[in-house]
């Protein structure tokens, strides 16, 4: 498979050179543009007309790959780009949620640490049992 093309470049070379060799009648060409006022005549072989055809065609097939993958290569760079941006983006909400994740644990600290002190203030269950306990212990 690695070949292939070569084999069949080696084989349309060969088909051009017989072309060439067996058609050497010679052919008008007439090309006129009115509007213009250009006229072209040329007396030349059969395979020439034939052969700058299949050049032609050759050649706007190359050109038009070359634009065609500029047009996908520019896409390309503009969608990097963009993940990129991205990219950057999700980085920065992520260490703007990882520092309201530490702060609201920290907050949750301090508001359970409050609410456990204002439990005990507020609780007279514990000072009770705590009364008891002492009294036990001093009889």
């Amino acid at each position: 498979m690695r070949y292939f093309s070569l084999i069949l470049f080696a084989g349309f070379l060969v088909f051009s050179v017989d072309f060439a060799t067996q058609n050497t009648d010679r052919v008008m060409l007439k090309y006129t543009l009115d509007w213009l006022n250009f006229s072209f005549q040329s007396e030349r072989p059969v395979f020439v007309p034939v052969f700058f055809t299949f050049a032609f065609g050759i050649i706007f097939s190359v050109f038009y790959f070359f634009f065609y993958h500029a047009v996908l290569l520019r896409n390309l760079r503009k969608q990097k780009k963009e993940i990129k941006r991205l990219k950057r983006l999700v980085l920065t909400e992520r260490e703007k949620h990882g520092t309201m994740e530490e702060r609201n644990s920290e907050l949750q600290q301090i508001v359970e640490r409050v609410q456990n002190r204002v439990d005990l203030q507020n609780d007279p269950e514990p000072l009770l049992l705590e009364e008891r306990e002492n009294t036990k212990i001093t009889e």
